[in-house]
């Protein structure tokens, strides 16, 4: 995805040109000036849906991933040694889905071991490689890059151990399932509610931004998109698109696009922590009148939208033991024989000021 801000040193360069150019014809514009007009009327071009998309066709739903009395029978016999290769294990979210993971292996039985890449796709490729040599029976995985993870899927394909899939699928290789939450879903549902804030308040502009991931995830991507086609439907706009992984650099695009769009009133961060600091340059500016929604939860943003931030008014949660859960009964049907969706999307949890502490235990504690 493309960063397609418009800066005023940009402009100023256009400018400069046109004036060492003399004799043009300053009554007719250039095709680019036309389009950047156009874009600023109509907002950007809508996204498309991507190919993996297209591959990996409808999501089924997880109660296709329910085991049946015969399965549950198999998997207790066969105690299975099951592997977890997790791209970021030091935050707070993938720890919970490795819990979910290690207690749903251990209830039938089995073993689980964890090995955590630490942001490095060569040392996940190792770290795979290990979990071969320890001689697991399947593997749960979610890549540091969700497509160049392909090597490590046909190592394990080499090897005949099957493996389930978070974040998108491989460039190449063959995998059980992938089983993900719905971004699209989660990300429609955030615009909806941006939309239903912005109104409430009286703020009248309706030129959105969002911030996307500059890594490749399929599920984010498609949080993005969700979002878009939502604001689409209220007659919204997408004025700006930019890209980033951290807090920091959230708070800087997010600034670089407020200053070049000064009419923007809201804005989509792809998950919880660029969200957060994309309220940081919201309060930076001295604004008020610009919110943000995001998806994910985490203990600064919960602990934020509880005590009234007012900027980040609504995310769509996770459901992360349900994903570590899911992920996990479909490795296991697969080793019983059973039949496995190749695609399977985990409902998010609308989340809001109000109902913030009850998803913050759900998610991070599993209370219901």
């Amino acid at each position: 995805m493309k960063k397609q801000l418009i800066y005023s040193l940009m402009a100023s360069s256009v400018l400069a040109t046109g004036l060492l150019a003399g004799c043009a014809d300053v009554t007719e514009k250039s095709s680019k000036t036309v389009e950047a007009e156009k874009s600023s009327k109509e907002g950007m071009e809508k996204l498309k849906p991507l190919k993996e998309e297209e591959v990996l066709g409808k999501a089924a739903s997880v109660e296709s991933l329910e085991l049946t009395p015969a399965e549950i029978e198999k998997i207790k016999k066969m105690k299975p040694f099951i592997g977890y290769s997790v791209h970021f294990g030091d935050i707070a979210s993938e720890k919970v889905i490795g819990q979910a993971i290690k207690e749903t292996v251990e209830s039938f039985g089995g073993k689980y071991v964890l090995v955590d890449a630490q942001r490095n796709l060569n040392k996940q490729i190792s770290d795979v490689e290990s979990l071969i040599l320890k001689k697991v029976k399947g593997v749960v995985a979610i890549g540091v890059d969700t497509a160049a993870f392909g090597p490590a899927v046909k190592s394990l394909n080499n090897a005949n151990i099957p493996v389930v899939l978070g974040g998108g699928p491989p460039n190449q290789g063959e995998f059980v399932s992938l089983v993900d939450p719905d971004g699209y879903g989660g990300g429609f549902e955030a615009g909806k509610a941006l939309i239903k804030e912005l109104k409430k308040r009286g703020i009248k502009s309706k030129s959105l931004a969002t911030v996307g991931l500059r890594s490749y995830i399929l599920t984010c991507e498609q949080r993005v998109r969700g979002f878009e086609d939502s604001v689409r439907e209220e007659g919204y706009k997408i004025v700006a698109r930019g890209q980033a992984d951290t807090a920091d650099q959230a708070q800087q695009e997010f600034e670089n696009i407020m200053t070049a769009n000064p009419d923007i009133v809201g804005a989509f961060g792809v998950y919880e922590t660029p969200a957060l600091g994309m309220e940081a340059a919201v309060r930076s500016s001295g604004r008020d009148d610009v919110l943000i929604v995001t998806h994910d939860l985490s203990e600064h943003l919960a602990q934020g939208m509880k005590n009234g931030g007012k900027l980040v008014v609504f995310t769509s949660s996770q459901d992360l033991y349900a994903e570590g859960k899911y992920k996990t009964l479909a490795l296991l049907k697969e080793l019983a024989g059973g039949e496995v969706p190749k695609y399977v999307t985990v409902p998010t949890l609308p989340t809001s000021p109000e109902n913030v502490d009850e998803v913050y235990d759900k998610v991070f504690f599993n209370k219901q």
